[in-house]
């Protein structure tokens, strides 16, 4: 499992040396960094939970683009409204349409993320390569687990976010996540990446519990 951080770049670069296999790099439209910067696998955020942004996140689509012949991104995460499945659901159908209309196909991997309501007959799972975890507390700890498993029946990678705790890394783990990130890793790194990555890889070799 790998931790995505988004930002702290120099903190990243000095950590990748010691964790290749547990770490990555999340691009954000507000974040502003060269796009693979760093040589670690990468995946790009819209910020719908902090600020949501569209003619950022479009923006960084173009980059995103521009790359995928090059280093392509693990995925790009569709536009979402938080806590609401229905509404994430036709802003993902818009931007799969204003892509196939104005580029002729879909970019790159498509992340679908999953919020409040959604169910496992609902997730467009033809049209995407991961889920991308959101949706309050309980929507998370609670009731997502189902469609976790039926993304990794299907093959597809699965993100989670908000894992800003060694609890919440060994929930992620057990529940077969690909990714994970977390503000205190990008806000604190100095403090909490290292110790979250050597957590991570401990966990391979602890048993999983489910």
């Amino acid at each position: 499992m790998r931790i995505l951080v988004s930002g702290a770049t120099a903190v990243v670069r000095q950590l990748a040396a010691h964790y290749p296999d547990h770490l990555g790099v999340l691009h954000t439209p507000q974040t502003g960094n060269r796009l693979c910067s760093l040589p670690l696998p990468w995946a790009c955020d819209n910020s719908a939970f902090s600020n949501p942004d569209n003619d950022k996140f479009w923006r960084l689509s173009i980059k995103s683009w521009a790359m995928d012949r090059h280093y392509p991104p693990l995925w790009v995460a569709v536009p979402d409204v938080v806590g609401n499945h229905r509404t994430t659901l036709a802003s993902f159908g818009w931007w799969r349409t204003h892509w196939l209309e104005e580029i002729g196909r879909i970019p790159f991997p498509l992340a679908f993320v999953l919020q409040n309501g959604c169910t496992v007959d609902e997730v467009p799972w033809d049209d995407i390569a991961a889920v991308f975890v959101g949706g309050d507390n309980e929507f998370k700890l609670r009731q997502s687990a189902d469609l976790i498993g039926e993304a990794k029946d299907r093959c597809k990678l699965v993100h989670i976010g908000r894992v800003n705790t060694h609890r919440r890394l060994r929930y992620a783990y057990d529940l077969g996540a690909d990714t994970v990130d977390g503000t205190a890793y990008s806000m604190f790194s100095e403090t909490h990446l290292g110790r979250a990555l050597r957590y991570v890889a401990g966990l391979e070799r602890r048993p999983v519990l489910w």
